[in-house]
């Protein structure tokens, strides 16, 4: 069965914070599993590796908060580490038809 996943949204989001932030911006891309094809993972989300630490601390104190939130919710999904420009390159690859 050729299947693909495509989130136009999420593309667009990934591509703007590799532009403002670099492309070698650490992120954890979230996978999720669909009921029409058990067998195949996709990305369907993301999260920053760490926040950018920002001059104002009390900023950067919220975000390292949601930061670590966001972290405990991973230990119930698949997930990985890489560069926002390599999640870029799989979500381009995911919305092809495989």
């Amino acid at each position: 069965m050729n299947t693909s996943y495509g989130n136009e949204e999420l593309l667009e989001e990934v591509r703007q914070d590799m532009i403002e932030f670099g492309s070698d911006l650490q992120v954890i891309a979230i996978y999720s599993i669909f009921p029409e094809d058990e067998d195949k993972y996709y990305i369907t989300d993301y999260i920053w590796g760490e926040p950018i630490h920002d001059s104002d601390m009390d900023i950067y104190e919220e975000e390292m908060k949601l930061h670590e939130k966001e972290l405990e919710t991973l230990k119930y999904t698949k997930h990985e580490k890489m560069t926002i420009e390599e999640l870029y390159n799989n979500l381009l690859k995911q919305s092809k038809t495989i």
